[in-house]
């Protein structure tokens, strides 16, 4: 599985870096209602990694202060711990959820996740230097906190896996488009997904 999560680690980080370059010339990485998504299908593994502005998928972007925005960020969080309202495969490829793994956009989960790198860091130093890079990224866009989560799924039969369909627009109202790029067997793809045209083929 450490294999995996290393491979998811590596495409995602460098998607983000070709992300950041290509939004250099615009408006900044950062833009209410413009989420991210990332995957790679590699063998019988799919792996998706979703970010997006706290403000469209919790509704706010400080700490939760009160006992309605805990509330609040309780719910966001099992929302995100339910991929399958967010995300539709086809079911002829099996493919069923293995792994999950939340990206909070909270002061003290960025300690903890500090220390799992650190701990990476005696048995792989290269991602450990990609991930502090990537930690580094969140922290420069002060007062904008990104909010997500990355998936795996282990599909039975991998050849149906022809696409996806993101029906997290109908959780996230707020959400108007999503920036995707993907690492597929074949290579590369990239597309853009919008509330009216939110299925992505390969």
């Amino acid at each position: 599985m450490k294999a995996v999560t290393l491979l998811l680690a590596a495409a995602t980080f460098a998607v983000h870096a070709h992300h950041d370059e290509h939004e250099s010339h615009g408006h900044g990485a950062h833009e209410h209602g413009h989420g991210h998504l990332n995957f790679v299908v590699d063998g019988d593994q799919l792996m998706i990694e979703l970010q997006a502005p706290a403000a469209d998928l919790v509704g706010f972007e400080h700490a939760a202060r009160s006992d309605e925005e805990k509330a609040q960020y309780a719910k966001a969080v099992a929302r995100l711990q339910q991929p399958d309202a967010l995300f539709r495969l086809d079911p002829a490829a099996g493919c069923k959820l293995t792994h999950q793994e939340l990206q909070a956009a909270k002061e003290d989960h960025d300690h903890e996740h500090d220390h799992d790198h650190d701990h990476d860091h005696d048995h792989d130093h290269d991602h450990d230097k990609a991930g502090a890079d990537h930690d580094e990224h969140q922290h420069d866009e002060s007062g904008h906190a990104d909010f997500g989560a990355m998936y795996t799924y282990t599909c039975a039969t991998p050849a149906k896996l022809t696409g996806l369909e993101a029906s997290l627009f109908s959780v996230y109202p707020s959400l108007e488009k999503l920036s995707v790029q993907g690492i597929l067997p074949a290579g590369q793809t990239a597309a853009e997904l919008t509330p009216s045209a939110n299925k992505l083929s390969w």
